[in-house]
């Protein structure tokens, strides 16, 4: 992507969590939409990520023994929305397992929850795609990426 002066921009520092129940990973979407991404959220400023990533899924999924288990990767996003705004993410992605009795309670309206077979993953519709490619490559090879 060419590099543009907007009058407007953001940048936004996000934690996200590759959810893993067994065999099943958790993606989310916002209701009406056709593409999905990994649960989580914004860091707040001063917030350490893991600590913001498990307020997020406590937030948005609901209670429930989410564990921490490693750091996978780094994705940088750089996208507009429109011709003056630029939205810049940088996604901290972390592997989060999850307990026997994980259940989705969906506790904001505008966005749905799904699980899916980790094998099917790369069927699936990921926003970013770079994120998506550099979570199909830890899966093969448990190596940190950066995107």
């Amino acid at each position: 992507m060419p590099y543009f002066k907007p009058s407007k921009s953001s940048i936004h520092l996000i934690a996200r969590a590759f959810l893993v129940e067994g065999e099943k990973v958790v993606l989310c979407r916002v209701k009406g939409k056709d593409w999905f991404f990994l649960p989580g959220g914004h860091i707040e400023n001063g917030e350490p990520a893991a600590t913001a990533l498990l307020r997020e899924l406590n937030e948005e999924i609901g209670p429930n023994d989410y564990y921490i288990s490693s750091f996978i990767g780094i994705c940088e996003n750089i996208f507009s929305l429109d011709e003056k705004t630029l939205q810049h993410e940088v996604n901290m992605i972390f592997k989060v397992d999850l307990g026997a009795d994980f259940k989705i309670a969906g506790l904001e309206d505008d966005i749905e929850f799904i699980t899916v077979k980790k094998k099917e993953l790369g069927k699936i519709a990921v926003q970013p795609a770079a994120l998506k490619e550099g979570v199909l490559g830890w899966m093969a090879t448990e190596k940190i990426f950066f995107r």
